[in-house]
């Protein structure tokens, strides 16, 4: 019995987080789950990204952490895709790759590297959503 009245009051502090603890928990999942999705097929990520694009943030650090991973991660997707494009242009047996390949292949490239320079921000913003959560434990 003394077990089962131990293991309850463990439990507790869990039970009651407050609405924005169980906002950030949400926010880092959905950019965790992300992070980690396998580059192929594009169109899941894509998904993912939508997700946390979509995902309710209230307090400042959520939506710091929200809005600038959603868009390190969204540059990178739209290179990737049009780096994908540019590619079966260039693999196309019609030869349809014309200069606007090029142009869109500049493109790709300057997203990637903003997407570079967004994501150590994204890391931050994360760091700062953690911590602020466990100040409100």
């Amino acid at each position: 019995m003394a077990i089962a009245v131990l293991a309850v009051v463990q439990a507790a502090p869990g039970c009651g987080r407050s609405a924005e603890q169980q906002e950030a928990d949400a926010l880092l999942h959905a950019i965790d789950v992300l992070r980690d999705a396998p580059s192929e097929p594009r169109a899941a990520r894509e998904a993912l990204l939508a997700e946390l694009e979509r995902t309710p943030a209230s307090t400042p650090p959520a939506v710091a952490a929200r809005d600038t991973c959603a868009r390190a991660y969204r540059l990178l997707l739209d290179a990737t895709a049009a780096e994908a494009r540019v590619r079966a242009l260039l693999e196309a047996p019609d030869g349809a790759a014309g200069p606007g390949a090029l142009t869109d292949l500049a493109a790709a490239d300057a997203k990637i590297k903003e997407s570079a320079e967004v994501m150590p921000r994204c890391a931050e913003a994360l760091a700062v959503l953690r911590r602020s959560g466990r100040r409100e434990m």
